[in-house]
């Protein structure tokens, strides 16, 4: 075997062996240039994209088309055209090619499977094309039959690396547990992928029946120090639970959690080891170990920049098992990331009620649907989900979090208002939650009980700049507590030396507190780094009109009316370049 290195690292020399890795970027960017033409993309000169001309009957017209649709992130109807293309010219390899897997990464499987059977006979590179045969195979349970195919991938290219992966379980399920040692060697006999190869020697083992060997493989598959892969944790959780290692099953999860994951499935998994439970690890036979490659495959990818091919592997891996919910998400991820919401919504909307990651796919549904300005709609979603999950906040916090920036500010202290009666005690990282109703509450005009939130935020996190900021700041534009809004915003600072934003708020305080000059030095430096913010600009014109600068003072104010400030400020900052600064100062809160 080689030496280890990286998947990462590895999946990017592949791609500079020949361009295996990228040949199909079509899916993010679009097509490769067919014999047919020149490669002509539907962009002008200012690089906006507009609709080609579509000759009538044409097969180029459907070829630009479908370039179109493709720039826009409409996969399935890309696809469409790039069919009519090829019908009008069926030799067309390169176009074969380009169908087959936007068809593949459409979902579309019957069709992508005639498509490959297609490609398997004309084309001897096509190696998505076999590995899609062999997977058919599989699914029919015919392990045997997955080999050949499996075996005549290119050792180059991405596929040749996944080779080794199912060929191993290929022999797993075709062998047995009997098989297990085989099933080992083939593995063994490909290039390494670090962790990714300890993982299914470990699978193997464990389904083999070889618990004590599978826990020390995959012992050693878990990194040092840092987070481990999700599926490794549940692997490895389930082998300890199942040796009667349940504590230190629940000291791996905790130990995860510990470093802030916002991972639902660790936390379920917890759940159960501390409810006595004793968790299934992640499949629980060769197709899904073959499954679980192609998904480690596609999510590495996708780390390097290689959505497109991640969403073909992606798919692959969902061709086996259509309820591998990782495999939607990522799918959905990347569909999200490159603005094709739409696509998005509908791929979160297939994961099974019953799956663990169904909370978190209607949470990413949600946010894509507020996206779109579908606001009711993902608001009726979180409120229902929150509504199904009574024990969990995130749904609450995300509606909160989306509706104060509706400014719908009644709406979100009441789901944050929600959200805190279910932690009960709160703990240290749950400043956040007493900050965002904090604010909304001072939106609302409720002051008190805002700092009473304020408090406790810091309460929990008492070096937390942007809580310090924002209290301290509220003191000094209601003109209290300047002494302690001083302390508080000199900390925040220290805590942000490059933040526009709390040095103005300090800036401010010393304006407030007659200390004009500290005043103009600590303001210069935060248009420095905000230039563009209208309320600070306006506060450095007020600085400089107090130290006799009148003429900057109303170059700033100017400055700060080209930025288009908020409606309310518009006539004050007017009146101060009519008359400069009034007595006494105008307040005004911040964003």
């Amino acid at each position: 075997m080689t030496n280890a290195l990286p998947l990462a690292d590895r999946l990017t020399r592949r791609a500079r062996l020949g361009g295996v890795l990228l040949t199909l970027s079509v899916v993010a960017c679009g097509a490769q240039s067919s014999p047919t033409t020149s490669g002509l993309a539907g962009l002008t000169d200012t690089g906006v994209v507009v609709a080609p001309p579509r000759p009538v009957n044409s097969a180029l017209g459907d070829y630009l088309a479908g370039n179109f649709a493709l720039d826009s992130g409409r996969l399935e109807e890309a696809a469409d055209y790039f069919e009519r293309a090829l019908a009008a010219a069926p030799d067309d390899l390169d176009l074969l090619r380009q169908l087959y897997l936007l068809t593949l990464a459409s979902g579309r499987n019957d069709a992508a499977l005639e498509q490959a059977r297609l490609l398997a006979e004309r084309d001897p590179e096509a190696d998505e094309a076999r590995l899609l045969l062999a997977l058919d195979q599989v699914r029919a349970g015919n392990f045997g039959a997955a080999r050949p195919p499996l075996k005549a991938l290119g050792a180059e290219g991405v596929a040749g690396l996944t080779a080794p992966f199912l060929d191993a379980w290929a022999v797993f399920g075709q062998g047995g547990p009997q098989a297990t040692d085989d099933a080992l060697a083939r593995l063994e006999a490909g290039e390494s992928l670090g962790p990714l190869n300890g993982y299914h020697s470990a699978m193997m083992l464990d389904l083999g029946g070889r618990l004590d060997q599978a826990a020390t493989t995959l012992r050693a598959a878990i990194p040092g120090n840092g987070p481990a892969p999700v599926r490794i944790v549940q692997a490895y959780a389930s082998i300890l639970a199942r040796h009667d290692e349940r504590a230190a099953a629940i000291g791996l999860v905790r130990e995860q959690l510990a470093g802030g994951r916002d991972l639902p499935v660790l936390v379920d998994l917890l759940a159960a080891l501390e409810g006595g439970g004793v968790p299934e690890p992640p499949f629980a036979d060769a197709a899904g170990g073959m499954a679980d490659a192609l998904l480690g495959i596609a999510e590495a990818l996708n780390q390097e920049r290689g959505a497109a091919r991640a969403i073909v592997y992606a798919r692959l891996a969902l061709f086996l098992r259509p309820d591998l919910a990782e495999a939607s998400l990522l799918i959905a991820d990347i569909l999200a990331e490159q603005d094709n919401l739409e696509g998005a919504i509908a791929v979160y909307q297939s994961v099974e009620d019953g799956s663990p990651l169904a909370y978190t796919a209607k949470l990413r549904m949600a946010s894509a649907q507020h996206t779109l300005e579908r606001r009711e709609e993902a608001y009726q979603l979180l409120g229902d989900l929150a509504d199904a999950e009574p024990e969990r906040i995130e749904a609450l916090v995300q509606l909160a979090d989306l509706a104060r920036r509706d400014e719908e500010y009644a709406r979100a202290e009441a789901a944050y208002s929600r959200a805190i009666a279910r932690i009960g005690a709160p703990e240290r990282e749950h400043w956040t939650l007493y900050y965002a109703r904090g604010i909304t509450y001072e939106r609302l005009k409720r002051w008190p009980e805002a700092e009473a939130d304020f408090l406790q935020a810091l309460e929990l996190e008492p070096e937390q700049p942007f809580v310090l900021n924002y209290l301290g700041y509220s003191w000094v534009d209601m003109g209290m507590n300047l002494d302690q809004a001083k302390g508080m915003l000199n900390r925040a600072v220290e805590l942000r030396p490059n933040d526009g934003f709390v040095i103005d708020s300090l800036g401010w305080v010393y304006f407030r507190l007659g200390e004009f000059q500290n005043a103009v030095e600590q303001l210069e430096r935060a248009v420095e780094l905000e230039p563009g913010d209208p309320v600070i600009n306006e506060h450095l014109g007020d600085a400089y009109w107090r130290v006799g600068r009148e003429r900057e003072a109303r170059f700033q104010w100017r400055r700060a009316l080209s930025l288009e400030p908020e409606d309310d400020a518009v006539a004050a900052i007017e009146q101060k370049l009519r008359s400069g600064l009034p007595e006494p100062e105008r307040n005004r809160n911040r964003s």
